[in-house]
């Protein structure tokens, strides 16, 4: 009964995160003087040449760049919303929660939330708003990058109203859309993203008490 009660109260906190990302003119800490649909500017997120990038990644749905010490840019106009500034990964650990070293997350003026990873100097601070091509970051080898290639981890997902893992790392593949940032198209994850959340509207809560349980991160 607890755990009925428990995901009722979380649904309804999801409530009004779900009816902003859908709605144009909906006014809210996190997407004020956001630009809207018509002005949206897709920028692929690392500046170079020879960046390379598969179209699958391990376990779950991501891409990893290479490019390492190039520039990392906003993929599209937003809001910082987080920044680890110290990386505390321990490889004797490994803790899941801190495999990405330096992160950055942002709320795309999309409603699409994207999470870079892995990162070398960091450019920007949480809370600020950011323009579509604005340096951000530079790719690095934080995390547990440091037993790997450097590079940057670039994930996609769904906004959610609280702290979570294991959704924000990734949740659609970005390969498609990172193809056509580099042709200049203008292709936006919004729309596959949201018929996402209509299908699995729970999985913010679900994630958030998995992290809570101390599962996967």
């Amino acid at each position: 009964m607890r755990r009925c009660a428990v995901l009722v109260a979380a649904s309804l906190l999801l409530a009004p995160a779900a009816k902003a990302s859908n709605d144009e003119d909906a006014e809210g800490p996190f997407i004020r003087g956001r630009k809207k649909r018509a002005e949206w500017k897709y920028t692929f997120p690392v500046a170079g040449p020879d960046v390379f990038y598969d179209d699958y990644h391990l376990n779950y749905p991501a891409t990893d760049l290479t490019g390492c010490r190039q520039t990392v840019r906003a993929p599209i106009s937003g809001l910082i919303v987080d920044v680890r500034k110290i990386d505390n990964w321990d490889p004797a650990v490994d803790d899941p929660g801190t495999r990405g070293g330096l992160t950055i997350t942002m709320h795309g003026d999309d409603f699409v939330r994207y999470y870079f990873s892995h990162l070398g100097r960091l450019m920007v601070k949480r809370g600020q708003r950011v323009e579509s091509g604005q340096k951000i970051a530079t790719v690095g080898q934080s995390g547990n990058a440091r037993t790997t290639l450097c590079h940057l981890h670039f994930g996609v997902s769904r906004i959610c109203p609280q702290s979570e893992q294991n959704l924000r790392r990734g949740e659609i593949w970005p390969a498609k859309y990172l193809r056509a940032w580099q042709r200049g198209e203008q292709l936006s994850p919004n729309e596959e993203m949201q018929a996402l959340v209509r299908r699995t509207p729970s999985a913010c809560i679900l994630a958030a008490a998995a992290q809570r349980r101390g599962g996967d991160q």
